[in-house]
């Protein structure tokens, strides 16, 4: 196979995945190629989508809508590139990803699929672009060069992921350090949240759902996915901030009920004054149980000093193993800056697995 006899195309999202769609067979093997990708780079299928999870996913809804592009060798995919666009807020932006199948790469495919990708996202307004790398700690291999973010903290290792995103004059701007927790070693239960509690003090106390956030809680908890978008660690990232209303908390959680999560939050209300104080969230897809991704964890500034993220992650991760025993073990993903959270995860229990580049390109 070489590279010039591929066809790049947009591809079509199915209605379904049912057989009689003639989009679905397309979609499909779109998705388990970007699949395998993810089980070459880190070495196992927690990072699996099934078809259905993502196919909700590209289905659009006010906040985003999605590109998938493919690369075919007569009737064989592959290569993906995918592009993720906001439609709500930072509409400036577009993030873009690439993966092509092994036995075409080093044939100036990758280069095709993403020179496409860029040309969708120009054409749709779009200045910026985001792109992620991937890089897991393997302990077998021997340290090599590194790079730095422009922000002067973290590395990740100069290996042909970044080498693929610098060519294509990507700066890399923050370096984030992805952690897993096995739930059967985490300190975490009863005593611990007794603890936690203790710390945090009686001015505040906690609030749980699981899916829909109560209807009288809704509007704090948008402010506080709000300030998620400003607060946390943003090195030199083009993004602005997010606007969050009960409108787009209610779409989120019908865009992951679509998707087939569950979706647990924590919040902590300071009983002075009412106002929710802080959230924690974690997900975890049905068809693949045994893992859970923690998404926001937020603490509002005029409340930090009170062990409240301590006393968030806790309570969440009591509530992960009652309500879902199923799962194993917990992905996270904290930018290298952000020490504060890094040190409540280390004490939780949670081990560096490796790091993320996270990329960005003005057009």
């Amino acid at each position: 196979m070489t590279q010039t006899s591929a066809v790049i195309a947009p591809l079509a999202i199915p209605a379904s995945l049912d057989a009689s769609d003639p989009a679905a067979a397309d979609f499909i093997a779109a998705v388990e190629l970007m699949n395998a990708s993810l089980r070459e780079t880190w070495g196992n299928d927690d990072f699996r989508d099934a078809p259905h999870t993502q196919l909700a996913g590209f289905h659009p809804s006010p906040t985003r809508r999605r590109i998938l592009l493919g690369a075919r060798i007569g009737d064989e995919l592959v290569g993906v590139a995918t592009l993720k666009l906001p439609l709500m807020d930072n509409t400036h932006s577009a993030l873009v990803h690439v993966a092509v199948a092994p036995e075409v790469r080093r044939s100036g495919l990758g280069n095709r699929l993403y020179a496409a990708a860029e040309q969708a996202a120009a054409a749709d307004g779009r200045r910026t672009l985001l792109g992620e790398t991937d890089h897991p700690v393997r302990p077998e291999t021997a340290p090599g060069p590194v790079l730095a973010p422009r922000s002067g903290i973290g590395a990740i290792p100069a290996d042909s992921a970044a080498r693929f995103a610098a060519d294509r004059k990507f700066d890399l701007e923050q370096v984030e350090r992805v952690s897993l927790l096995n739930l059967a070693d985490a300190a975490v239960g009863p005593d611990a949240l007794k603890d936690a509690a203790a710390a945090a003090g009686g001015d505040y106390a906690l609030e749980y759902w699981r899916g829909a956030c109560p209807e009288e809680l809704v509007d704090a908890y948008a402010a506080l996915r709000r300030k998620m978008s400003t607060d946390a660690p943003m090195a030199g990232l083009d993004l602005e901030e997010e606007h969050w209303d009960a409108a787009r908390v209610r779409e989120t959680e019908r865009k992951a009920r679509d998707m087939d999560a569950e979706v647990l939050v924590s919040a902590v209300r300071h009983l002075p004054t009412g106002e929710l104080a802080g959230h924690t969230v974690l997900m975890v897809f049905n068809s693949n149980p045994a893992v859970a991704f923690q998404d926001d964890t937020l603490v509002l500034r005029e409340h930090r000093g009170h062990r409240l993220g301590m006393l968030l992650k806790t309570a969440n991760l009591v509530r992960l193993r009652e309500e879902l025993p199923r799962a194993a073990r917990v992905w996270t993903w904290n930018a290298a800056e952000n020490g504060y959270m890094l040190s409540i995860n280390d004490t939780l229990g949670f081990a560096p697995a490796g790091y993320s580049g996270e990329w960005q390109k003005t057009l």
